[in-house]
């Protein structure tokens, strides 16, 4: 027992890790798994997933254990793409990912949380600073970064943050932020690239009609808590399997450093019906703002302004500051 204590330092400067030695390729490594409980066709999937990405030096797939895969990139940009512009998904099934750090085995990377783009709509005016959607991405899970493309508009039609979110949990339809002045108002949460996920239960990774709570409460779809307005945008055409150009074949050397723009499509997920309360989700929680929000321009008073949720009609929105150039997120 005390020489299995004992600790094994390696001689030498070459631990043998890759990009290690001298003239070999550094690498990037990205470990992920789907959402599903289904066997995910490994050759139909990286090439689908490369035709996506199109990654500049290319990107070699490999399955470690059944359903979890490592994804392999030899440039950095590559990567950051990756994990920055997702969620993707394989057949409507999102993958949850996460960069493999150094020294780190990929099997025990935690594959809990998927990181998302959420826009919170009726924000009550007054209540829209950097502070406040950092406490509602709290709120929501773990909060990431704001979206500053549209800072110092003077109204948007929605506010985007992105979040990183627990797969173990249902998701959150709304929230219920208690204003300054002791009233409440309801901020409605839409998702970007809301791939498969329960109408009933409302956790991503099943759809309603697999559901064993659903079944067991055999109520109608209608009545579901959740439903397709969940997903901000619309649905667009599935990728065909032509990654060929992007994969790097197994001790095949990475492709040589090009830059061109990125051509992606990808796919949004299905859409359904509508809306019971399951009784694990509890709506009662109150949002307090503890920050007031930065004013731009002219407000009415110096306590605040109006706190009343704008009401515009939605073609005006379309025209509103801001609103109507924010795009619609593409899967």
């Amino acid at each position: 027992m005390e020489e299995e204590g004992a600790v094994f330092m390696p001689e030498g400067g070459d631990t043998g890790e890759e990009g290690g030695g001298e003239g070999e390729e550094e690498t990037w490594r990205v470990v992920g798994r789907f959402l599903t409980q289904k066997l995910i066709k490994l050759d139909f999937m990286r090439q689908v997933l490369a035709s996506v990405w199109q990654p500049v030096r290319g990107v070699h797939v490999t399955e470690i254990q059944r359903g979890l895969f490592l994804f392999v990139f030899s440039h950095k940009t590559d990567m950051d793409y990756v994990l920055d512009g997702g969620p993707w998904a394989f057949e409507n099934n999102a993958l949850v990912c996460r960069e493999v750090l150094d020294g780190v085995n990929p099997v025990d990377v935690e594959l809990d949380m998927i990181d998302m783009w959420v826009q919170l709509h009726d924000m009550p005016k007054g209540y829209t600073s950097h502070a406040i959607l950092e406490q509602a991405g709290n709120f929501l899970g773990s909060f990431v970064k704001h979206d500053e493309r549209f800072e110092g508009a003077p109204w948007l039609t929605f506010h985007r943050i992105r979040v990183s979110i627990s797969v173990d949990r249902p998701l959150r339809r709304r929230m219920r932020l208690m204003k300054r002045d002791g009233t409440t108002a309801w901020v409605n949460f839409r998702y970007e690239r809301l791939h498969k996920f329960c109408y009933f239960c409302g956790y991503m990774g099943h759809l309603y009609t697999f559901c064993l709570q659903a079944m067991e409460v055999g109520i109608p779809v209608e009545r579901y808590l959740y439903g397709p307005d969940m997903r901000a945008g619309g649905s667009r055409s599935a990728p065909r399997a032509d990654g060929d150009n992007w994969l790097v074949p197994v001790g095949g050397r990475p492709r040589p450093l090009v830059v061109k723009p990125r051509m992606v499509e990808a796919v949004d997920g299905g859409r359904g019906g509508g809306g019971v309360t399951p009784t694990s989700i509890s709506e009662d929680e109150v949002v307090v703002a503890t920050a007031k929000r930065r004013r731009h321009g002219m407000e009415s008073g110096e306590n605040g302004g109006n706190d009343e949720i704008a009401n515009i009609a939605g073609s005006k929105n379309l025209s509103m500051a801001g609103a109507s150039v924010q795009p619609r997120p593409s899967s």
